[in-house]
């Protein structure tokens, strides 16, 4: 069968307390969400201007995907701070259509806002504002590929204005969105959903 496994050294103390912590090396079988996020990555294989757009963000819903599965519990209890940012980069996420607040995220990662912005950009090299730009004109580029209008991609996202949308997204790539969705439209017909992030390029300001 298929397995994700991590290995770490392992702890004498927390064996022979018998603790819940991970250690030592585990095995975790794969789960549709692991295998849908690597089939997603290996989609742009061939593509090499999707990969230059869209591969880094494929590659981190891959360690999100393992992060959230069954071999989260081992993978988890090492990544510390990391772990409430993966968990918030998560909420980002489901909720690119809606109006999303920097203090606000801190506030469900329990920290304060000086805190968040120190421990997110140490763990996605983006300040929060500059990564959910990102990943909102990212998954805009994927859902152009598929055949959405400018319009409907610049909404799914939480843009309100199309023409803003227009000039964030020329911005960002280089090139404006309707040109992007001529060039890419039907590549990655078998992306079913919009990937954790398909960021980080530049972050445009």
């Amino acid at each position: 069968c298929q397995a994700a496994r991590t290995s770490t050294d392992p702890d004498p103390a927390a064996v022979a307390a018998g603790a819940d912590s991970p250690s030592g090396l585990g095995v975790a079988r794969w789960d549709s969400a692991f295998t849908d996020a690597l089939r997603r990555m290996l989609d742009l294989l061939g593509h090499p201007e999707a990969v230059r757009v869209l591969g880094p963000g494929r590659v981190r819903e891959v360690i999100y995907a393992a992060i959230q599965g069954k071999a989260g519990t081992l993978i988890r209890g090492h990544l510390g701070g990391e772990q409430e940012v993966a968990r918030i980069v998560g909420y980002v996420r489901n909720h690119l259509n809606e109006s999303i607040s920097v203090d606000d995220l801190a506030r469900r990662a329990g920290m304060s806002r000086a805190v968040f912005d120190r421990r997110f950009k140490a763990a996605t090299t983006f300040a929060p504002l500059q990564f959910i730009k990102a990943m909102r004109l990212n998954n805009a580029a994927l859902l152009l590929r598929q055949g959405t209008t400018v319009s409907e991609a610049a909404y799914a996202v939480g843009y309100s204005s199309a023409s803003q949308f227009s000039r964030e997204f020329r911005r960002q790539f280089n090139i404006p969105p309707r040109a992007w969705g001529r060039a890419h439209e039907g590549e990655g017909v078998r992306t079913q959903s919009v990937p954790f992030t398909s960021g980080p390029m530049t972050a445009a300001p």
